[in-house]
């Protein structure tokens, strides 16, 4: 189903179906990159490097049966640029649950979390206290790092998680655990959030266990806000070789 902030963009330029699929398609990032091409004078293959690679043919194919392009260089750039701004006024905020069996009726659980990261077309940003092979996501991640574009990006607590094995079952992916201090002291990394596409942020009070997705009563907020979530992404990649070390 098309977002209704998107549709009421868009619609004021064209009711185009592959329009409307594109703007679900494409992030905000990706239709100002593709904008910026077109204004500068360049060919819609060029524009289209701004798509990774795994995603480009179908942003080419929804791109054409829109009929945007260089040829059309004003209405294309409109239209991109009313998707950007549609994009980020989708700062959704939902409550996400878990609770023993079925109790958890408000909101999303927060297994659901395992369905966005198999979903993800670009990025996973993702740190847990603890990381046990019990979760779900020793699996989903994996299978998400293997997938051609999607960065896996993933930050532990260096004395709660074992490092080293979450490396050894997801290699495709980048791990960091919080460093040592000078006075010898491991920093204890107590932060849980995801982060997906660089678009949706997940904080949750759950760690990445069994009992945390299934048996306890959990909760967190499903944040839809760029801004944020590139601003706890910044915030982490600024840590790196203080606070955290690569594994």
């Amino acid at each position: 189903m098309a977002n209704p902030c998107l549709a009421s963009s868009v619609t004021l330029m064209s009711s185009s179906e592959p329009i409307l699929e594109l703007g679900e398609y494409l992030t905000a990032l990706e239709a100002t990159g593709i904008a910026q091409v077109l204004l500068a004078g360049g060919h819609i293959t060029q524009a289209l490097q701004q798509v990774n690679t795994a995603r480009r043919d179908r942003a080419k194919e929804l791109m054409s049966e829109a009929g945007l392009g260089h040829a059309d260089v004003d209405r294309s750039v409109a239209i991109l640029q009313a998707i950007t701004g549609a994009k980020a006024a989708q700062r959704g905020l939902t409550p996400v649950w878990t609770m023993p069996g079925n109790e958890a009726d408000i909101g999303h659980l927060t297994g659901q979390f395992h369905h966005l990261v198999g979903a993800a077309r670009q990025s996973i940003t993702c740190a847990t206290y603890n990381f046990q092979t019990t979760s779900k996501m020793w699996t989903v991640l994996k299978e998400a790092s293997e997938q051609p574009g999607v960065v896996v990006v993933i930050y532990v607590d260096g004395e709660k998680a074992d490092a080293a094995k979450v490396k050894a079952q997801i290699p495709k992916a980048t791990i960091y655990r919080s460093a040592a201090l000078p006075n010898g002291k491991r920093v204890v990394s107590h932060a849980k959030f995801v982060i997906i596409d660089h678009a949706v942020l997940l904080l949750t009070s759950a760690n990445f266990s069994y009992s945390a997705e299934n048996l306890n009563i959990e909760f967190g907020l499903r944040i839809h806000d760029p801004s944020l979530a590139a601003s706890v992404e910044s915030t982490m990649t600024s840590k790196h070789g203080t606070l955290y070390e690569l594994v």
